[in-house]
């Protein structure tokens, strides 16, 4: 609807130029119009005019609110009537105003123009759950290497009582000493007190 509106002022205002080519233009300058030309246009149209009251009011508040006619109004000078003769002259007032209104009316088309730009610019893909951001690897502790087992005793005569030993137990050999030996255990004190029995083959140099 409003774009048949739009079409429709447009079909007014090109019979308005047709009608009064002195006043009235589509292109080029414009020229400010009298005050109450309305009143003037009113009075000539005529039953076989295509045009209604109502359409050319409307398409009077088109005409003298474009950039083109601001402008004009801008420049100050004299309004004219239907025939184009100079009826007064423009008013300060009306000149401020006709420059306030064209500044408005161009910051608003350059909001309008940068909100589009904005709209139609590609937006940047949003960071997607399927793919996170790289992080960088934890740096695995290098695994403890294991303390090389002493040498196994190999002569009888090193199991002698007293003597401080390494015992495995498990993975990880422990200080011990020799209580007594026997032909194939050897018992030993841990540093911890506890006496038991291990194999031979279980005893290292400390």
């Amino acid at each position: 609807m409003q774009s048949q509106q739009k079409t429709d002022l447009k079909t007014v205002i090109e019979f308005l130029a047709n009608k009064f080519p002195q006043s009235f233009s589509i292109k080029g300058a414009a020229k400010p119009l009298k005050i109450g030309i309305f009143n003037d246009i009113a009075a000539e149209l005529t039953d076989e005019d295509p045009v209604s009251k109502t359409q050319v009011r409307h398409a009077l508040r088109r005409y003298t609110n474009s950039w083109r006619y601001l402008e004009a109004v801008e420049k100050g000078g004299m309004r004219v009537d239907l025939v184009g003769a100079d009826v007064e002259a423009l008013t300060n007032e009306h000149i401020e105003h006709a420059k306030s209104q064209l500044a408005e009316s161009k910051a608003k088309f350059d909001e309008k123009r940068k909100a589009a730009a904005k709209k139609d610019a590609p937006k940047r893909p949003a960071k997607s759950a399927k793919n996170p951001p790289k992080r960088k690897p934890k740096t695995e502790k290098a695994p403890q290497k294991e303390p090389e087992p002493a040498k196994e005793l190999v002569s009888n005569e090193d199991f002698s009582a007293g003597t401080s030993v390494l015992v495995k137990l498990g993975m990880k050999p422990m200080a011990a000493t020799i209580v007594e030996a026997s032909k194939g255990e050897v018992s030993v004190q841990l540093s911890s007190g506890m006496v038991m029995k291990v194999s031979k083959d279980s005893i290292f140099k400390a």
